[in-house]
């Protein structure tokens, strides 16, 4: 996987309801399912906020997808998804699902995306 690349959580309703992230290239494309949209233009300005950080405090979580790679095997990658769209990914309507949807690192369409095998939420003790 290569670097991290930066990119925007949107959380909120409002324009200015977003955290600047450093994480892969995963998202392309899935911006509505996830909330996740990356940075077309990064200033190097951008205050980043750790996704370990955005994770504890319940604003990402972590969920688990598996896809199908152009050979036909399943594979398995974890992705962050923003809180408020958790609900839409799990629930009826088709358009904000992730199964049936391309995952992407880099540009390259590495397979479709099969099922979703879990939500996770962090814990620190």
């Amino acid at each position: 996987m290569g670097l991290p690349i930066l990119h925007k959580a949107i959380f909120g309703a409002g324009a200015n309801d977003f955290y600047y992230v450093k994480t892969s290239d995963a998202y392309e494309g899935l911006k509505s399912q996830t909330g996740l949209e990356k940075v077309a233009d990064p200033k190097g300005n951008e205050e980043t906020i750790p996704v370990k950080e955005l994770i504890r405090t319940g604003i990402l979580w972590r969920i688990g997808i598996r896809y199908k790679d152009s050979g036909g095997k399943m594979k398995s990658a974890k992705l962050l998804a923003v809180k408020g769209k958790v609900a839409g990914i799990f629930g009826e309507n088709a358009a904000d699902q992730l199964e049936d949807k391309d995952y992407k690192l880099s540009g390259v369409t590495k397979g479709k995306i099969e099922r979703i095998s879990g939500i996770r939420k962090a814990t620190f003790h």
